[in-house]
């Protein structure tokens, strides 16, 4: 059991998210306060809810990345519509037409793939370029930075507070809460449920999950429906956590969630894939942008860091499958002999 831990790809990077911990808190030992845990994760939580939104179209082998354009225009047409009737209540109404776009996003993504038989990035490709401009075209080009009173103050709503020499008053938002549950419930979907087990069979091999009797179609529209739902979730959080709604909104960075993926352990491929090595393949994204802030570093080396270290991750499963097959013909000629 011990030996099946220590070999997996989560083990691997929990080791480098340590790794990277210390060497930055040798460089600059301010990293090591709870301040700059909790920023961390609070610069992590939009990423991680679109990672886990995102994961299951990844296991089951496809590439999006128009989740960012979902999260973009939910968040975005959703704020334009009720600030323009003069709504300043919860913002749970945020939330509620937010998600119910998504959703429909995610299944119009869900249903050109699955209907006219295209492939999953050519959507995602066409999605995230139109709902990008349709924002910009017809809601609005600017960003608006008119906050419903209700939500006046949500970027500071911490579960607990402290206060840094450095950075002033800060604390574990209550947004992190959002994460743990949706975590949770992404986990318990993925690997308790029919559902789960069809999206890790079809990742693997298609044609062998459709003779197990898996229903594609229905568990591939799950899988957007799921993915335009969590977007929106992140778009309105990312929103009211900078007080402002952007009609482009991480117009870019799908590549930087889809990078904390793979690092995760997620096959480009499919058929594999966690979310606990999610979360830490976001982590490691996140320590990686606080390390250049803390030592200094140029942000423009952070590209070239995360680029070499998804080379090492991708090319872990292809050495660990040329090792088996060698093995494996080793083993033929023994036996042949």
């Amino acid at each position: 059991m011990l030996k099946k831990i220590i070999r997996s790809n989560e083990f691997v990077i929990f080791l480098i998210l340590v790794f990277l911990s210390l060497a930055i808190g040798l460089v600059n030992p301010a990293f090591f306060s709870i301040s700059t845990l909790f920023d961390t994760l609070r610069a992590s939580i939009v990423f991680l809810i679109m990672a886990y939104g995102l994961l299951p179209i990844i296991i089951a082998g496809g590439i999006d990345i128009s989740f960012v354009a979902i999260a973009a225009v939910t968040s975005y047409a959703t704020h334009m519509f009720l600030i323009g009737r003069g709504y300043q209540g919860s913002i749970l109404l945020y939330y509620t037409i937010a998600c119910v776009l998504g959703v429909l996003m995610g299944l119009l993504n869900g249903v050109l793939v699955t209907r006219f038989k295209l492939q999953v990035f050519d959507v995602s490709l066409a999605a995230f370029t139109m709902w990008y401009g349709f924002n910009l075209f017809f809601v609005g080009a600017t960003a608006n930075y008119e906050i419903p009173q209700s939500a006046v103050g949500y970027y500071n709503q911490f579960i607990i507070r402290t206060r840094d020499p450095f950075v002033g008053e800060t604390g574990l938002h209550v947004s992190i809460l959002y994460v743990i549950v949706i975590g949770l419930v992404i986990a318990w979907l993925l690997k308790y449920t029919t559902i789960g087990r069809g999206v890790f069979a079809i990742g693997g091999n298609r044609e062998v999950a459709l003779r197990s009797g898996f229903n594609i179609t229905r568990i591939t529209l799950i899988t957007f429906a799921v993915m335009g739902l969590l977007s929106a979730v992140a778009g309105v959080t990312q929103a009211f956590l900078s007080r402002n709604f952007n009609p482009v909104i991480f117009i870019t960075q799908p590549l930087d969630v889809l990078a904390a993926i793979i690092l995760g352990g997620a096959a480009i491929t499919g058929g594999s894939g966690s979310i606990l090595g999610t979360t830490l393949g976001v982590l490691v994204i996140q320590l990686i942008n606080r390390a250049l802030i803390l030592t200094g570093i140029p942000v423009e080396w952070q590209r070239f860091v995360v680029g070499l270290i998804l080379i090492l991750f991708t090319s872990i499963p292809a050495l660990r499958a040329m090792r088996a097959r060698r093995v494996g013909h080793t083993t033929e000629l023994v036996e042949g002999e």
